[in-house]
């Protein structure tokens, strides 16, 4: 019995040994650090870092972005670790990680910057021929651009090792399945938290009509019904209440191409465009499960 007592300790600091072998095993190879996930990439040898890792975050994130500040923050923003690579023949191109505050927030931020085709890299993949591509994974946001014309096959390289690098996966907003599929222009939906980042799609006055912010989700996407064009908003808020303070604020204001709108609990859903009432009356019924 005296034997076993004086054998604990032992067998407690193997034990415990033990687990943080099991631990280093487990985390080998996976950064933490958008340092550490830039220094994972591995592309070919004909591209090398130039320059070390620059980091931005909230208090100098107006030095890389010069007034778009506001559209970064309004989705979480957290920092961004920007570095330029270069090949044999003098061509570069940048990668930037944004790390926001949930995989909800680089979905929405990624949807604002879509603009090219469909590429097969991270999630939901866009890309500019020989210039650019983006993606979101996990709460990661990815822009990897030349600063000049590249081969297509040299971008997809460098978005395929960025995103082996960065953590997997990342689940969309559950707000955008709402949004029905018939006439769904696709790659059109945005998701948002405040206005700011809609207002070049559709203006809402600029003053916050509905109480927008942090707390609320929102996805805005455009339709095409027979050749009219119509935009769906969709807005869920934190409670009822609030809904219906945002619908009532949004028919008493003059806000111009509104055609319907309706709230059903806590979300809220207005129909914008060309489309007639019939058309709206169904979009909003459709999205708010009438």
């Amino acid at each position: 019995m005296f034997g076993a007592d004086r054998n604990r300790p032992l067998a407690a600091s193997l034990w415990s040994l033990f687990l943080l072998l099991v631990l280093a095993w487990c985390g080998r190879g996976q950064s933490t650090s958008l340092a550490g996930f830039l220094s994972d990439i591995e592309v070919s040898s004909d591209w090398t870092p130039s320059g070390e890792v620059e980091f931005f975050d909230q208090e100098n994130l107006y030095d890389l972005v010069d007034g778009q500040a506001e559209s970064f923050f309004a989705y979480g923003f957290e920092q961004v670790a920007v570095r330029d690579y270069e090949n044999d023949e003098g061509a570069v191109l940048g990668v930037e990680i944004w790390r926001l505050d949930t995989p909800a927030d680089a979905y929405g931020l990624f949807t604002t910057s879509i603009a090219g085709a469909p590429i097969n890299v991270g999630n939901d993949g866009d890309g500019d021929a020989g210039r650019r591509l983006a993606f979101w994974q996990d709460r990661y946001y990815v822009r990897v651009r030349g600063r000049q014309e590249l081969e297509d096959a040299e971008l997809q390289r460098f978005g395929e090792a960025v995103s082996a690098a960065l953590p997997p996966g990342g689940e969309r907003p559950t707000l955008v399945d709402r949004l029905p599929r018939d006439g769904l222009v696709e790659r059109s939906a945005v998701f948002f938290h405040e206005e700011i980042s809609i207002q070049d799609r559709l203006w809402l006055g600029g003053e916050n009509l509905l109480g927008l912010g942090s707390e609320t989700d929102g996805v805005l996407a455009r339709y095409d019904a027979g050749g009219a064009v119509a935009q769906l908003l969709l807005v869920q808020y934190p409670d009822a209440e609030a809904a219906s303070a945002g619908q009532a604020a949004l028919s008493d204001s003059q806000i111009g191409g509104m055609v319907a709108s309706d709230v059903r609990d806590d979300l809220l859903g207005a129909v914008f465009g060309e489309v007639d009432q019939a058309t709206a009356d169904t979009l909003l019924a459709q999205s708010l499960g009438k």
